[in-house]
């Protein structure tokens, strides 16, 4: 029953807006709004009762303005509208055609503009992705530069550390050697005046020597003379003296 009560329902409302939609009867409404005006108006906004409303519709309407002119109205809309229409629309024709060219040749200009457009783009696409490659290959070349000279870089400064160090080491030996010859001079020094002095020593000894041996001669020279008790004591004092 629902069912069936929705079903007449919704052909009622597609039938009404198909009636709504036909052009006899929006004309037909039109026409008679157009010829009634006065009476709508007066109908709606009136402060006036109801019964001066339907008198003054009465006394301001007839049959012609209700039903003929609308009808009349109606034919002539569905009628002679669209051979009016077709008139000026074949009246229209020539000049809407040099317009359809006008535009279109307005098209065609900017569809050619377009397309070279299109082909400076591509041709920039293209050169940018030229010098794009190129560029990323000098960046490349200069990273793998960069890398050598890095590589470089740490091979020198090894290079350099260890060249130091044998500085360092090559300085300390030579402050070595040099202290060692210093003390190998200063001992020099020392043994050479340790030898003037052993040499001022057997100087003396062989002075002395000298001396003993000329005491010795005198001495055997003299004992022939019976004198050697004296000058054997006499020698023996100038020994201790000179001793």
């Amino acid at each position: 029953m629902l069912e069936s009560l929705k079903e007449y329902v919704s052909s009622t409302i597609s039938m009404a807006a198909q009636r709504v939609s036909n052009p006899v009867f929006g004309s037909f409404v039109l026409s008679w709004c157009a010829f009634n005006w006065k009476s709508i108006l007066y109908l709606f906004l009136s402060d006036s009762d109801i019964i001066d409303k339907i008198t003054y519709i009465s006394e301001n309407s007839s049959w012609k303005t209700i039903l003929l002119f609308p009808c009349l109205s109606v034919a002539f809309l569905c009628g002679c509208l669209p051979w009016i229409n077709n008139f000026i629309s074949a009246w229209q024709a020539k000049p809407l055609d040099n317009n359809d060219s006008i535009d279109n040749h307005r098209k065609a200009k900017h569809i050619l503009r377009a397309t070279r457009l299109q082909r400076l783009q591509a041709k920039h696409d293209v050169t940018y992705d030229k010098v794009k490659t190129g560029a990323e290959k000098d960046i490349q070349g200069m990273k793998e530069q960069i890398t050598a000279s890095q590589a470089r870089m740490g091979e020198l400064t090894a290079e350099k550390e260890k060249l130091a160090r044998q500085l360092t080491e090559t300085t300390e030996k030579l402050t070595s050697m040099q202290t060692a010859a210093e003390s190998f001079k200063n001992e020099a020094d020392r043994a050479t005046k340790r030898a003037m002095e052993k040499q001022i020593q057997i100087e003396a000894l062989t002075k002395q020597i000298n001396k003993n041996n000329e005491l010795i001669l005198q001495l055997s020279t003299d004992s022939s003379n019976g004198n050697i008790a004296s000058k054997a004591g006499e020698m023996m004092m100038k020994a201790m003296k000179n001793g």
